[in-house]
Protein backbone atom coordinates (compact mmCIF):
# COMPACT_ATOMS: atom_id res chain seq x y z
CA UNK A 1 0.00 0.00 0.00
CA UNK A 2 1.22 3.17 -1.16
CA UNK A 3 2.97 5.34 2.15
CA UNK A 4 1.40 8.22 0.52
CA UNK A 5 -2.27 6.88 1.42
CA UNK A 6 -4.22 9.22 3.87
CA UNK A 7 -6.23 7.49 6.41
CA UNK A 8 -9.25 7.92 5.28
CA UNK A 9 -8.42 6.33 1.67
CA UNK A 10 -7.09 3.36 4.07
CA UNK A 11 -10.10 3.71 6.22
CA UNK A 12 -12.69 4.07 3.05
CA UNK A 13 -10.68 0.75 1.52
CA UNK A 14 -11.42 -1.30 4.60
CA UNK A 15 -15.00 -0.06 5.16
CA UNK A 16 -15.81 -1.36 1.88
CA UNK A 17 -14.37 -4.90 2.19
CA UNK A 18 -15.22 -4.91 6.07
CA UNK A 19 -18.47 -3.07 5.96
CA UNK A 20 -19.49 -4.36 9.42
CA UNK A 21 -16.20 -3.30 11.37
CA UNK A 22 -14.87 -0.26 12.95
CA UNK A 23 -11.61 1.22 12.50
CA UNK A 24 -10.26 4.51 14.29
CA UNK A 25 -5.96 6.18 14.37
CA UNK A 26 -4.41 5.80 17.11
CA UNK A 27 -5.23 8.89 18.34
CA UNK A 28 -8.84 9.10 17.68
CA UNK A 29 -8.69 5.38 19.47
CA UNK A 30 -7.06 6.75 22.87
CA UNK A 31 -9.33 9.87 22.69
CA UNK A 32 -12.44 7.52 22.25
CA UNK A 33 -10.98 5.61 25.04
CA UNK A 34 -11.24 8.39 27.47
CA UNK A 35 -14.45 9.49 26.78
CA UNK A 36 -15.79 5.98 27.16
CA UNK A 37 -14.71 5.76 30.22
CA UNK A 38 -14.61 9.67 31.63
CA UNK A 39 -17.62 9.18 33.89
CA UNK A 40 -15.78 6.18 35.56
CA UNK A 41 -12.55 7.44 35.63
CA UNK A 42 -13.33 10.78 37.05
CA UNK A 43 -15.52 9.64 39.71
CA UNK A 44 -11.91 8.43 40.71
CA UNK A 45 -10.43 11.59 40.68
CA UNK A 46 -13.41 13.84 41.87
CA UNK A 47 -11.45 14.66 45.10
CA UNK A 48 -7.57 15.37 43.75
CA UNK A 49 -9.64 17.12 41.10
CA UNK A 50 -11.48 19.41 43.26
CA UNK A 51 -8.09 19.81 45.83
CA UNK A 52 -6.57 20.79 41.93
CA UNK A 53 -9.44 23.99 41.65
CA UNK A 54 -8.85 25.12 45.33
CA UNK A 55 -5.56 25.44 44.72
CA UNK A 56 -5.44 27.24 41.46
CA UNK A 57 -8.58 29.02 42.16
CA UNK A 58 -10.25 27.08 39.25
CA UNK A 59 -14.11 27.43 38.41
CA UNK A 60 -14.62 23.37 38.82
CA UNK A 61 -17.58 23.20 37.36
CA UNK A 62 -16.50 24.15 33.62
CA UNK A 63 -16.98 21.46 31.66
CA UNK A 64 -12.99 22.09 29.84
CA UNK A 65 -11.61 22.37 32.53
CA UNK A 66 -12.94 18.96 33.90
CA UNK A 67 -12.11 17.61 30.11
CA UNK A 68 -8.40 19.19 30.51
CA UNK A 69 -7.81 17.74 34.00
CA UNK A 70 -9.27 14.08 33.12
CA UNK A 71 -8.04 13.72 29.98
CA UNK A 72 -4.06 14.52 31.04
CA UNK A 73 -4.85 11.98 34.08
CA UNK A 74 -6.16 9.43 31.89
CA UNK A 75 -3.75 9.15 29.36
CA UNK A 76 -0.60 9.02 31.93
CA UNK A 77 -2.11 6.22 33.90
CA UNK A 78 -2.07 4.59 30.66
CA UNK A 79 1.30 4.83 29.44
CA UNK A 80 3.21 4.79 33.22
CA UNK A 81 4.95 2.13 34.67
CA UNK A 82 6.22 2.30 38.26
CA UNK A 83 10.12 2.21 38.36
CA UNK A 84 13.22 2.56 36.12
CA UNK A 85 13.47 -1.23 36.39
CA UNK A 86 13.83 -3.80 34.13
CA UNK A 87 10.71 -5.42 33.22
CA UNK A 88 8.70 -3.10 35.53
CA UNK A 89 4.90 -2.84 34.59
CA UNK A 90 2.12 -0.10 36.17
CA UNK A 91 -0.34 1.64 34.70
CA UNK A 92 -3.19 0.59 32.88
CA UNK A 93 -1.66 -0.85 30.01
CA UNK A 94 1.38 -2.38 31.30
CA UNK A 95 3.59 -1.78 29.39
CA UNK A 96 7.35 -3.37 30.76
CA UNK A 97 10.20 -0.93 31.33
CA UNK A 98 13.73 -1.80 29.76
CA UNK A 99 17.34 -0.14 29.99
CA UNK A 100 18.46 0.55 26.76
CA UNK A 101 22.24 2.07 26.31
CA UNK A 102 23.86 0.18 28.52
CA UNK A 103 26.23 -3.10 28.97
CA UNK A 104 24.73 -5.97 28.85
CA UNK A 105 21.89 -4.65 26.96
CA UNK A 106 18.86 -6.26 28.23
CA UNK A 107 17.19 -5.80 25.15
CA UNK A 108 18.93 -7.94 23.16
CA UNK A 109 17.73 -11.09 25.11
CA UNK A 110 14.14 -10.05 23.98
CA UNK A 111 12.86 -12.07 21.26
CA UNK A 112 10.90 -10.92 18.46
CA UNK A 113 7.52 -13.40 18.59
CA UNK A 114 6.87 -13.57 14.37
CA UNK A 115 9.91 -15.04 13.81
CA UNK A 116 10.79 -16.41 17.47
CA UNK A 117 14.37 -15.07 17.35
CA UNK A 118 16.33 -11.98 19.29
CA UNK A 119 15.64 -8.81 18.43
CA UNK A 120 19.76 -8.47 18.46
CA UNK A 121 20.04 -11.23 15.19
CA UNK A 122 17.81 -9.50 13.20
CA UNK A 123 18.32 -6.08 10.89
CA UNK A 124 16.33 -3.46 11.49
CA UNK A 125 13.27 -1.94 9.16
CA UNK A 126 14.56 0.20 6.37
CA UNK A 127 13.16 3.07 7.77
CA UNK A 128 15.54 2.66 11.37
CA UNK A 129 19.02 1.20 9.38
CA UNK A 130 21.07 3.68 11.13
CA UNK A 131 21.04 0.99 14.26
CA UNK A 132 22.74 -2.01 13.90
CA UNK A 133 19.93 -4.28 14.71
CA UNK A 134 16.22 -4.41 15.67
CA UNK A 135 17.32 -4.47 19.81
CA UNK A 136 19.20 -1.03 19.36
CA UNK A 137 16.41 0.80 18.03
CA UNK A 138 14.91 4.18 19.66
CA UNK A 139 11.43 3.62 19.96
CA UNK A 140 9.48 6.54 18.22
CA UNK A 141 6.58 7.16 19.03
CA UNK A 142 5.17 5.49 15.72
CA UNK A 143 7.07 2.15 16.71
CA UNK A 144 5.87 2.07 20.55
CA UNK A 145 2.18 3.02 20.14
CA UNK A 146 2.23 1.25 16.82
CA UNK A 147 3.22 -2.05 18.57
CA UNK A 148 0.91 -1.39 21.24
CA UNK A 149 -1.83 -1.84 19.18
CA UNK A 150 -0.76 -4.60 17.31
CA UNK A 151 -3.33 -7.81 16.53
CA UNK A 152 -0.75 -10.06 18.76
CA UNK A 153 1.81 -9.73 21.17
CA UNK A 154 5.55 -9.18 19.06
CA UNK A 155 7.64 -9.54 22.22
CA UNK A 156 8.74 -11.91 24.86
CA UNK A 157 11.79 -12.13 27.19
CA UNK A 158 12.72 -14.99 29.60
CA UNK A 159 12.65 -12.32 32.44
CA UNK A 160 9.47 -10.54 31.83
CA UNK A 161 6.52 -12.94 30.03
CA UNK A 162 4.82 -12.10 26.41
CA UNK A 163 3.85 -7.77 25.87
CA UNK A 164 2.91 -6.02 22.97
CA UNK A 165 5.30 -3.01 23.51
CA UNK A 166 8.23 -1.70 25.87
CA UNK A 167 9.70 1.46 26.88
CA UNK A 168 11.85 3.76 29.21
CA UNK A 169 11.62 6.79 30.00
CA UNK A 170 12.19 8.96 26.98
CA UNK A 171 10.28 6.65 24.73
CA UNK A 172 6.81 6.68 27.13
CA UNK A 173 6.71 10.63 26.98
CA UNK A 174 7.77 10.96 23.13
CA UNK A 175 4.39 8.59 22.85
CA UNK A 176 2.68 10.19 25.76
CA UNK A 177 3.65 14.03 23.81
CA UNK A 178 3.03 12.78 20.52
CA UNK A 179 -0.99 11.91 21.57
CA UNK A 180 -1.30 15.15 23.29
CA UNK A 181 0.04 17.22 20.50
CA UNK A 182 -2.59 15.31 18.29
CA UNK A 183 -5.03 16.05 20.55
CA UNK A 184 -4.24 20.12 20.04
CA UNK A 185 -2.09 20.65 23.16
CA UNK A 186 1.32 21.94 23.31
CA UNK A 187 3.75 19.89 24.97
CA UNK A 188 7.22 19.47 25.78
CA UNK A 189 9.64 16.52 26.83
CA UNK A 190 12.56 17.93 29.77
CA UNK A 191 15.51 16.35 30.87
CA UNK A 192 17.18 16.59 34.16
CA UNK A 193 20.80 14.29 34.20
CA UNK A 194 19.48 10.61 32.71
CA UNK A 195 16.04 11.23 33.22
CA UNK A 196 13.12 12.75 30.99
CA UNK A 197 9.49 13.00 32.04
CA UNK A 198 6.65 15.13 29.92
CA UNK A 199 5.22 18.71 30.48
CA UNK A 200 1.68 20.04 28.87
CA UNK A 201 0.82 23.83 28.61
CA UNK A 202 -2.56 23.89 29.88
CA UNK A 203 -5.50 26.23 30.59
CA UNK A 204 -7.91 26.68 32.56
CA UNK A 205 -10.84 28.85 33.68
CA UNK A 206 -11.14 30.50 36.65
CA UNK A 207 -14.83 31.75 38.16
CA UNK A 208 -14.75 35.04 36.97
CA UNK A 209 -13.62 33.42 33.22
CA UNK A 210 -10.15 34.43 33.41
CA UNK A 211 -8.07 31.97 31.87
CA UNK A 212 -4.63 30.74 33.72
CA UNK A 213 -2.12 28.60 32.16
CA UNK A 214 -0.94 25.24 33.84
CA UNK A 215 1.79 22.86 33.43
CA UNK A 216 1.26 19.14 34.08
CA UNK A 217 4.14 17.64 34.80
CA UNK A 218 3.99 14.16 34.11
CA UNK A 219 6.47 11.55 34.62
CA UNK A 220 5.37 8.29 32.76
CA UNK A 221 8.18 6.27 34.58
CA UNK A 222 7.73 6.89 37.89
CA UNK A 223 4.04 7.18 38.04
CA UNK A 224 4.03 11.11 38.62
CA UNK A 225 1.59 13.68 37.43
CA UNK A 226 1.85 17.36 39.78
CA UNK A 227 0.81 20.60 38.06
CA UNK A 228 2.30 24.25 38.40
CA UNK A 229 1.53 27.85 37.22
CA UNK A 230 2.91 28.91 34.31
CA UNK A 231 4.00 32.80 35.08
CA UNK A 232 1.70 35.28 33.11
CA UNK A 233 4.57 36.51 30.61
CA UNK A 234 5.52 33.29 29.52
CA UNK A 235 5.30 32.96 25.77
CA UNK A 236 4.21 29.38 24.54
CA UNK A 237 7.20 29.65 21.77
CA UNK A 238 10.06 30.14 24.46
CA UNK A 239 8.47 27.81 26.92
CA UNK A 240 8.62 25.08 24.19
CA UNK A 241 12.26 25.75 23.76
CA UNK A 242 13.15 25.56 27.38
CA UNK A 243 13.78 21.80 27.34
CA UNK A 244 16.71 20.94 29.49
CA UNK A 245 20.15 19.91 29.19
CA UNK A 246 20.71 16.53 27.24
CA UNK A 247 22.78 15.11 24.29
CA UNK A 248 19.59 13.58 22.87
CA UNK A 249 16.98 15.87 24.50
CA UNK A 250 16.60 18.16 21.49
CA UNK A 251 15.78 14.72 19.14
CA UNK A 252 13.21 13.52 21.69
CA UNK A 253 11.82 16.85 21.27
CA UNK A 254 11.83 16.75 17.87
CA UNK A 255 10.42 13.42 16.95
CA UNK A 256 7.67 13.82 19.72
CA UNK A 257 5.93 16.72 17.84
CA UNK A 258 7.06 15.48 14.32
CA UNK A 259 4.40 16.16 11.77
CA UNK A 260 5.70 12.67 10.53
CA UNK A 261 5.31 11.01 13.40
CA UNK A 262 2.05 12.24 14.19
CA UNK A 263 0.54 11.30 10.84
CA UNK A 264 1.91 8.30 11.02
CA UNK A 265 -0.28 7.55 14.30
CA UNK A 266 -3.16 8.89 12.47
CA UNK A 267 -2.38 6.26 9.78
CA UNK A 268 -2.58 3.36 12.01
CA UNK A 269 -5.57 1.95 12.53
CA UNK A 270 -6.58 0.47 15.29
CA UNK A 271 -9.27 -3.02 14.96
CA UNK A 272 -12.23 -4.44 17.08
CA UNK A 273 -9.80 -7.14 18.69
CA UNK A 274 -7.51 -4.32 20.14
CA UNK A 275 -9.99 -2.32 21.12
CA UNK A 276 -11.86 -5.33 22.87
CA UNK A 277 -8.34 -6.26 24.76
CA UNK A 278 -7.65 -2.38 25.81
CA UNK A 279 -10.69 -1.69 27.09
CA UNK A 280 -10.75 -5.18 28.98
CA UNK A 281 -7.35 -3.50 30.87
CA UNK A 282 -8.45 -0.42 31.77
CA UNK A 283 -11.89 -1.93 33.17
CA UNK A 284 -9.77 -4.12 35.16
CA UNK A 285 -7.91 -1.57 36.60
CA UNK A 286 -10.66 0.93 37.65
CA UNK A 287 -12.62 -2.05 38.69
CA UNK A 288 -8.81 -2.17 40.83
CA UNK A 289 -8.91 0.94 42.13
Amino acid sequence: MPKSWSFSVIGAILILYFPTMTFASIPGFFDELFVEYKAEYSSLRESEFSTFCSSFGLDSSDATNQHTFFRIHFLHDLLTTVSASDCARGGFLQIPYFWHWIEPNPRHAIIWLPDSLQLSTLKPPSTYNRYATRADIDRVPALFLGDLVAEAPRYSHPECGIFYSFGWCSEREMSFTALITSWGYNGKIWQAGIHTHSIVWCEFKRPDEMSIVLAANVDNTFDSLTWEAVPESTELSRWLQNIGTGAQIAWYNQKARSPGQIEALKNTLVGESVKARIQQLVRAALSSE
